[in-house]
């Protein structure tokens, strides 16, 4: 198959070098302002899955590896390669049965969207933090989203799948069909060895009062707003996620401190009552010293959204690493000093307690997705100017080394995978195996591009 074959065979676009606007193409697939020395030899943008299986036997009939994009969020860039890139932006369909509380949704629908769509259904779904980001990449990743302590891991709530794989078959997948590719879909990420075309989801009652509360900490106090975060998180139901994020302070505040920690506690409450409640638990430990409280504000998930998006506007270069832990007083303190010297004033950092599994709970279910810690933490370099990149990247990384000593692993939807050890890291050395075992089998020839895969010579199939 030659380029004009290919075009002729799809429905959606094919763009490459040669086009005017290769270039607007080619920095479009990403939404980071950081666009890396890196240049697809051609951009399928997919109308369906037959053009996505098109572009995955052009690609096997010429040698050429093959990266899937979905909304190019992750931090990484991992959306823009040098091989053939399949665009799935314009596979956005959602089809919601409130009778059966599950959906089909097509890789691009966004985590915005679905709640938005879902919520006029009174349904919800744990999807993720950034309202812009596509299911796509999220549930592959494993997907730790809103409401975990309850709703779980997004992947977890996938009941099946379809997937293109390197041979340009179709399939679906699920626990009772083809349940290898089933469980390397959910979690896998960038290591899965094929391209998810549509995603079958299991949905949950919405909670009908979701309720925030902020506290505000000069940046000194990170001990004790860790210490109360932890107290609190063994004694509050599942429903409460509790977050610290790091960062300077907005000029209402800059007066006091220059750097803060804002404690961020939501409850997914069905009723009033029962978010009172809870929250009357969480302000009992507070320490007395807040530069600003704002209690128990209804927080819909539109308002999260926003609330969200104000922190990672579009157009800056960012850069991330994560890091699971059973320590995450000393990970909060490495990040709190990291904030303080960050060499950019938009850098943030985020620390999460996660509640504790109810006793009797059943293991995490068998899936890709297997690294995971009591504590969570995610340092995030964002900055303006290309000439910054070397001293945010440095700083960023700098703090990953001084967390490495206490880390379990790192998630791999926000981990620094340009460095070649974070993918591996990101799963239980049992699974990794298992999943290097099922590229072997269903990519052989490594086709689909992953972290590290330029390291190898790609193996045309003969």
């Amino acid at each position: 198959m030659n380029i004009q074959e290919l075009k002729d065979a799809v429905r959606g676009t094919v763009k490459t070098r040669n086009d005017a606007d290769y270039e607007t193409v080619r920095t479009g697939l990403l939404w980071n302002g950081r666009k890396p020395g890196r240049f697809p030899e051609v951009v399928v943008r997919a109308a369906d899955a037959a053009d996505v299986q098109a572009a995955v036997r052009f690609a096997a009939a010429n040698g050429k590896r093959v990266s899937a994009r979905g909304s190019g969020h992750h931090f990484s860039t991992i959306s823009l390669q040098d091989c053939v890139v399949i665009d799935l932006s314009a596979m956005n369909a959602l089809e919601i049965d409130v009778e059966t509380r599950t959906a089909r949704v097509q890789p691009t629908v966004t985590n915005g969207r679905l709640a938005h769509e879902l919520g006029e259904a009174g349904l919800a779904f744990p999807t993720g933090h950034c309202a812009s980001v596509a299911v796509s990449g999220y549930l592959l990743g494993g997907g730790f989203g809103w409401n975990a302590g309850t709703w779980g891991i997004a992947c977890h709530n996938v009941e099946g799948v379809d997937v293109v794989l390197a041979d340009g078959s179709l399939v679906s997948a699920s626990e009772t069909q083809n349940p290898e590719i089933f469980w390397a879909a959910r979690g896998a990420g960038p290591e899965f060895f094929g391209v998810v075309t549509e995603y079958r989801l299991r949905l949950h009652e919405l909670p009908r009062a979701i309720r925030t509360s902020v506290w505000v900490y000069p940046l000194d106090e990170v001990a004790s707003v860790e210490r109360w975060m932890s107290a609190t998180m063994g004694m509050v139901p599942g429903n409460v996620e509790f977050s610290a994020v790091f960062s300077s302070a907005p000029p209402p505040l800059a007066g006091q401190a220059v750097k803060k920690v804002t404690a961020i506690a939501t409850v997914f409450a069905h009723t009033e009552e029962e978010a009172h409640a809870t929250f009357e638990k969480i302000a009992a430990g507070a320490p007395a010293n807040a530069l600003d409280v704002q209690p128990e504000m209804d927080t819909p998930f539109e308002v999260l959204y926003l609330i969200m998006d104000q922190s990672f506007p579009q157009g800056r270069r960012y850069a991330a690493d994560t890091n699971w832990t059973a320590d995450p007083a000393r990970q909060m303190a490495i990040m709190a000093d990291a904030i303080r010297n960050a060499p950019s004033p938009y850098s943030t950092a985020l620390g999460v307690i996660l509640p504790p599994p109810p006793e009797n709970a059943e293991s995490m279910p068998d899936t890709a997705f297997s690294m995971v810690g009591p504590s969570f933490g995610c340092t995030y370099a964002i900055w303006e100017d290309a000439a910054d990149d070397q001293a945010n990247l440095a700083w960023m990384r700098g703090t990953s080394k001084r967390i490495a000593p206490i880390s379990l692993g790192h998630y791999i939807g926000e981990a620094d995978l340009d460095l070649v050890e974070r993918s591996r890291r990101s799963f239980a050395p049992l699974a990794y195996e298992r999943i290097q075992r099922l590229q072997r089998k269903y990519d052989p020839t490594a086709m689909f591009h992953r972290p590290g895969l330029e390291l190898e010579p790609f193996r045309k199939a003969s």
